[in-house]
């Protein structure tokens, strides 16, 4: 063979190895890092009112064809520090929108929780969040659990515990830790939107522990209801945690300034209903930031409005507080609350009521 030829060959053999090379590592990255997109599309989701629609119309099967919701698609704000939150862009998968239709609520419970934490609101339902709760004080008081979308839970279950209990409001937007902020405007929304005629409303915990029965008495229900009031565990002069090792790490580029407003820890605060409307306005108007919290004080101070601290530090607790019947008496809150410990102490306290001291303090 002829050196010119066997140069060709040479180089033809080489090429073709180069192709096949190319060819496996294509295929290679098809299956592996395709497996993992950085944002993952979600199926497109009905607009549901009704639970009843919703399990007639939400079926999800296998090599479905339905376009993703052009909204979920979109990278989360916290992505873009430039980022604006516009909660309204999002569709309602569960909505409770005749839940105030006749009534005139004095208080409402906005309750985040994620979907396997069953456990935790059938709990809530039979204790600090029951209906009679309020009726012992002559007043309406609802509660709303809210949900974002998991990928990973079944959503029939969740459909069936809210066309049994119709205490649950849902989004299409990504559940997570840093969506925690799409609950909460979520709930601003529907205060603003369903039941603007509510009194006061809390934003809360599923592993909370609340003692309904103080809070409306500190409340005053047969008092004109405040304005532009929040309280809850006050956060006095924040600074942003800048270590990227902290779990509440914030960038300069996502907060510039070199103190937070002061806020009410998201654990659980009160809130006159009044304010819904004006975070609601203001979410989509300042930076976006994951620390909900935070968030809702920003939002606050861009309508020229301040948190209240307590008239007690022993009231909102973010900790866990070892439990006695006369010590839960005295408090509004505490945090890391099984479920079993909820329905517990909620019993106890009822039982020794007449027995314990209380506290009067005016909120």
């Amino acid at each position: 063979m002829p050196l010119c030829t066997k140069r060709k060959f040479f180089l033809l053999l080489v090429y073709v190895l180069l192709c096949i090379s190319l060819l496996i590592g294509y295929v290679y990255y098809l299956r592996v890092f395709r497996a993992y997109p950085l944002h993952e599309a979600l199926p497109k989701l009905p607009v549901v009112s009704s639970p009843r629609e919703a399990t007639k119309n939400h079926t999800r099967t296998a090599g479905s064809t339905q376009a993703p919701s052009s909204n979920v698609l979109t990278p989360p704000p916290n992505s873009d520090p430039n980022a604006y939150l516009t909660i309204q862009s999002y569709r309602y998968i569960i909505n409770e929108p005749d839940k105030c239709k006749d009534q005139s609520p004095f208080f409402i419970f906005l309750i985040t929780t994620i979907a396997k934490d069953v456990g935790h609101r059938e709990a809530i339902r039979n204790s600090w969040a029951n209906k009679q709760t309020g009726d012992k004080y002559g007043v309406s008081v609802i509660h709303l659990f809210m949900l974002g979308f998991e990928k990973e839970a079944d959503s029939s279950l969740i459909l069936k515990e809210s066309e049994t209990h119709h205490d649950i409001i849902q989004k299409d937007f990504q559940d997570s830790y840093r969506n925690l902020t799409y609950k909460t405007i979520m709930g601003m929304e529907w205060i603003s939107t369903y039941c603007p005629q509510a009194k006061y409303a809390m934003k809360t915990d599923s592993d909370m522990f609340v003692n309904t029965d103080y809070l409306l008495e500190l409340l005053q229900p047969k008092l004109p209801p405040r304005q532009n009031f929040m309280t809850g565990f006050h956060m006095r002069d924040p600074v942003p945690h800048r270590s990227t090792d902290s779990k509440w790490y914030v960038s300069f580029s996502e907060y510039p300034d070199e103190r937070y407003p002061d806020f009410c820890s998201g654990t659980g605060y009160v809130f006159s209903a009044d304010l819904a409307p004006k975070i609601f306005r203001s979410s989509s108007k300042v930076r976006f930031l994951y620390l909900e919290d935070v968030f809702v004080a920003v939002c606050l101070a861009n309508e020229g409005v301040k948190v209240t601290a307590p008239p007690a530090g022993t009231l909102f607790n973010i900790h866990r507080v070892p439990f006695s019947p006369c010590g839960y008496n005295n408090l509004i809150t505490s945090h890391f609350i099984a479920p079993n410990e909820i329905q517990s102490y909620w019993s106890q306290l009822q039982e020794r009521k007449g027995v314990c001291s209380r506290s009067f303090y005016n909120l």
